[in-house]
């Protein structure tokens, strides 16, 4: 097996960067950048650390590594390196997949999970500094701030998502209307609500949690709103205890907001697993065949967006337990990674 994407390598070694790992029968070795190898041998583990340089000359070390009666599965989809290898390796014996680390990923061990839980517990911790940060005439931008810094103090780190370019989202009024705001210099007023969704890493291990603020008077309509997302997030983990299929899970929580009359403001999936990255296997959303096993790492996360008005989410990291004395279809429970309360707080 050949895996050059960064969370994979790190799966497997420890070794967080650039880089190409070749899984042998018997061994793996890590092909690095010289700029890399000091590094990579420090940290690496149950690997032999090799040093070449950038572009061909990486390819041609991961050459060497292979012959062509090699049965090669490659996780990942650069078309440079699958031409390489492809020059390489008999074709017939060329697989590209990347599904073999990925169901592997969606299991977390005790380590990985306790990692997720400290991640979670920080979260926590900023919501808390949130209630005290938020106020009429501060900018986002400006909490923001403050929240990176209080996080990163407590051992905090941001994962890379490639389709949001802040750490965090602080989304105010008409702002908090989109599911992925980007958090800008907008001034907080009266009587809107403040989505936060934080999503931070300890050890590299992921959580993501979501709470939405009111500020000032809140309207009967936006608490309307606010509780009916709360009941879909709430319907959405009791099933988790009731079915071993993602897919319904989802649908409890879609069909709460749809039978509220708001189906079509919740634009998104209910949910993701979380760990190595923001958002990987296994996927909360209708009609994908995705079956709830022991210790996986998920979210729940319910919406309601009313274009350039508000929008109202709520999300949790939960942890997949085995349920004692379960019956069938009915084995497990979600344990709630995080305790900060969901009740409506108006600041």
């Amino acid at each position: 097996m050949i895996l050059d994407k960064p969370e994979d390598i790190f799966y497997f070694t420890g070794f967080w960067g650039e880089g190409i790992l070749v899984i042998l029968e018997t061994l793996s070795k890590l092909i690095v950048p010289k700029l890399e190898y000091t590094r990579a041998l420090r940290v690496s583990k149950d690997c032999d650390v090799i040093s070449s340089e950038r572009g061909k000359t990486l390819t041609d070390s991961l050459s060497k590594q292979l012959n062509e009666n090699n049965v090669v599965f490659y996780s990942n989809n650069n078309h440079y390196i699958i031409k390489e290898l492809g020059r390489k390796v008999n074709k017939r014996n060329l697989v590209v997949d990347y599904k073999p680390v990925e169901k592997l990923r969606e299991i977390k061990d005790a380590q990985e999970i306790d990692k997720i839980r400290k991640a979670s517990n920080i979260i926590d911790k900023l919501f808390e500094v949130a209630t005290k940060e938020i106020k009429v005439n501060r900018s986002e931008e400006e909490i923001q701030a403050t929240l990176v810094y209080e996080a990163m103090k407590m051992g905090a780190k941001f994962p890379f998502y490639q389709f949001t370019s802040n750490p965090l989202i602080i989304a105010s009024g008409p702002q908090a209307s989109f599911p992925h705001a980007e958090t800008s210099r907008r001034i907080i007023k009266d009587d809107e609500f403040i989505v936060l969704d934080i999503t931070l890493s300890y050890g590299h291990y992921v959580s993501d949690a979501t709470r939405t603020f009111g500020i000032g008077r809140i309207s009967k309509k936006m608490k309307t709103i606010y509780d009916i997302v709360k009941a879909a997030q709430e319907n959405g983990i009791r099933r988790i205890s009731e079915t071993d299929d993602f897919a319904l899970v989802d649908a409890a929580c879609r069909d709460t907001i749809q039978e509220a009359g708001l189906g079509e403001y919740f634009i998104h999936s209910t949910g993701h697993g979380i760990g190595l990255e923001v958002h990987e296997s296994p996927w909360i959303r209708p009609k994908i065949a995705s079956h709830i096993r022991e210790n996986m790492t998920i979210t729940i996360e319910p919406g309601i967006y009313l274009e350039n008005k508000f929008g109202v989410r709520i999300e949790d990291s939960l942890c997949i337990v085995k349920r004692k004395n379960g019956k069938s279809g009915q084995d497990f429970d979600a344990l709630n990674l995080h305790s900060f309360d969901k009740e409506l707080i108006i600041l």
